[in-house]
Order: structure tokens, then sequence, then C-alpha cells
């Protein structure tokens, strides 16, 4: 409907229209160039043709309006028909607008309605009483004061709409504008946080972990030399991290490449090196995924190793990669843990920001306790984009 609608409001569409009315115009101009008794000319065939192209020139109406006036005031003049002319001076002031040049033109086609025009090219005036002289005032008033209010009218609901449409548009443009500047503020409140807080944190942390690696102690150095690594490593991350919060351009591409499913093998390592229980069941070949798929396996076994090791400290821990044909399971699970003396903290949003890498990567997600104890974790991932 909205495509028709506006095909309406196209040159062509617009062109039609008009020569259609023009038409209708012509065909009832000429049979009222018969009856009427005003206009220079007597009925015959150069009246006709003065009444046939005075009407043809309402085709172009909408683009010319003061011109057609003008020649449909010669319309007037000559053959004595008034119907082309009013839908000219309509046209004029649904087109033109209330400018000099509108009341200028129209004030001409009223003094020809005013003028008595006989044939034999005659000017008489035939007032028989004063009903006569108000009745031949009044009706020129009427017949060009009435479509030209009509249009002016049609005009200025036209700029009406245009207006709030531009203000709407404006609305818009300045609602995004905001939207984007409150993400770009949140980002770098975020981003400065972390700055302030973690990252001072696990500078700490690591400049600590690399003095207690100096000890004479062997396997007390190279527990605090990982712990160094892993806390260098982070803190490389989290600097990654800091400059894409205060990154203004998306496009930027980030300075480490993603994870694949080959670095989510090595999280398995890494996490055995750290002195997690971790058996592993992979297959011989890693296959080949989307990079979202790949992303999304790399983060469950990221936090779901890390939650092992805060939750279960010393839980057997069992990561199973299938491959199939058109999917690839992954499942992680985890025995009992070691009870802790304090409780670790929950952010809460652990498994939440998992479930959404995984659906967003197509698969499904199902977390929950193991009837025996411990918990597990399993996902489903296709292996083409979808």
């Amino acid at each position: 409907m909205k495509r028709f609608v506006s095909w309406l409001d196209s040159p062509v569409a617009v062109i039609g229209r008009d020569a259609v009315i023009a038409a209708l115009v012509g065909w009832f101009s000429v049979n009222n160039a018969y009856t009427s008794s005003y206009g220079l000319l007597y009925y015959g065939p150069v009246a006709i043709a003065v009444a046939v192209a005075g009407s043809a020139v309402l085709a172009v109406r909408s683009r010319f309006p003061r011109t057609v006036v003008l020649l449909t005031s010669l319309l007037v003049v000559l053959d004595g028909v008034f119907t082309p002319l009013l839908f000219a001076v309509y046209t004029l002031g649904a087109k033109r607008g209330s400018t000099r040049s509108t009341w200028l033109v129209a004030a001409w086609a009223l003094v020809v309605m005013l003028v008595p025009w006989w044939p034999g090219f005659q000017l008489r005036f035939r007032v028989n009483d004063i009903n006569d002289a108000i009745a031949a005032a009044l009706f020129p008033l009427g017949f060009i004061g009435f479509p030209l209010l009509l249009g002016l009218w049609v005009w200025q609901r036209r700029q009406l709409v245009a207006s709030l449409r531009e203000r709407t548009r404006q609305a818009e443009l300045e609602r995004d504008m905001l939207a984007v500047k409150a993400v770009a503020d949140e980002r770098t409140r975020i981003a400065r946080e972390l700055h302030d807080v973690v990252a001072h944190r696990v500078s700490l942390l690591t400049v600590q972990a690399g003095a207690v690696s100096l000890s004479p102690n062997k396997e007390l150095a190279e527990f605090a030399e990982g712990i160094r690594q892993n806390g260098a490593a982070a803190m490389e991350e989290l600097r990654e991290m800091l400059s894409v919060l205060r990154r203004e351009d998306g496009d930027l591409a980030p300075k480490h490449p993603q994870p694949t499913l080959a670095a989510a093998c090595e999280l398995i390592a890494d996490a055995s090196a750290a002195g997690q229980h971790v058996q592993a069941s992979l297959p011989e070949e890693l296959p080949e995924v989307p990079g979202t798929t790949a992303r999304a396996v790399y983060w469950l076994l990221h936090e779901s190793l890390a939650n092992t090791a805060k939750h279960a400290p010393g839980a057997d821990i069992e990561v199973v990669l299938r491959d199939h044909d058109d999917r690839l399971d992954v499942r992680v699970a985890n025995t009992v843990g070691l009870p802790r003396a304090t409780p670790v903290p929950k952010s809460g949003f652990g498994l939440i920001g998992m479930r959404e890498r995984v659906v967003l990567s197509g698969g499904t997600l199902a977390v929950g306790p193991l009837p025996g104890g411990g918990f597990e974790v399993a996902a489903t991932f296709p292996k083409e984009s979808r």
C-alpha cells in the first residue's frame, strides 16, 4: 500500500492523473463553449479549438501552475468557459503557496472573471438592478476565491506534515546520538574502573608471585612462576579489553587473534599445569568450525575450568569433545571438590555469558548438578554458520 501511495506522487503518475482530468474538463469545456453566451468568439471551429487547447494545458498544471492559470484565463475571455480556470487556480494555491506571484496571478484571474466578455469582441456591463450587480461581483469572487483558499489550505497542510516529519527525523537522530554517547560514556566508565581496580590488583599479584618465584624452594618457585605468567597473560588481555572499551572505531581489528579450537585445547594443558586434575577426550584432528563456534567453545572451557578451580578445588574434571558430521559436542563435568575454609564470591554472570555465546553461535547449552554430586556443562554446536 505504501508503495502504491508513493507511486501516486511520482512524476509519471501526476502527469497521467492531470491528463485524465484535462480530458474530462476538455469534453465539458467543448459543450460549455457551445452553450455559453460569454466570450469574444462566436461558436464555431475556432471556439472549439480554443476550448480543447485551453483544457489540454491542465495536463501540465502541477508543473507550471502560474502559466496554466494565465492560459485558462484566456479561455474565459475567448470562449466564456470557466471550469479549466477553477482547476488551475486550485493548483496554483496548492503548488506555490501564499507568495506574491500567486496573489498577482489570482488577481488577474479575478479581473478576467469580473469583465463581461461578449461575442463580437464587445465589453458591456448588463446590470438591471442592485441584485444583478451584487451577483456579478460575488460570483467571480467565489469562483476564484474558493479554489484558491482550498489550494492554500492544502499547501499549508503539506508544509505542516513535512515539518512534523522533519522534527520526527531530527528527534530520532538526536535520540540515536544520545544513545551512542551514553554507551560511549558507560564504556569509558567501565574501562576506568577496570584500570583503577582490577588492573592494579592483578599487577600486585603478578609482582608478588614474581618475588616468590625467586625462592630456593624449587616446587614453590615453579608454582609462583605459573601464577606470575598467568597474571601477566591476564594483564595483557585486560589491556586489550581496555583498548576495546575506549576505542571509538569498532571496525579496528583486535591486536591478538581470536580464540580457536586449538587455543581452547591449550586451556586444558594450562589447567593441568596449574594443578587441576583434568582428563581430556579429544578428537585426533580438530574439526573446522565457524569463528563464533570456536570462540564459544574456548570461553565455555575457560569458564568451566575457572569455576571448578574456584568452587570445587581438587575435583576430577572430564573434558570431552565429540566430532560429528554436522555438529560438535562439548562436555565438561567435575566431581565433588574439597570444601573451602572461606566461601568464594559468585558474580552470577559466568553462566549467563556462556549461554549467550553458545546461543549466538547457533548452539544449545545444558548446565546443572550431577546426580552423584558435581556439576556438568554440555553444549552442542553446529559445524556450519547459521
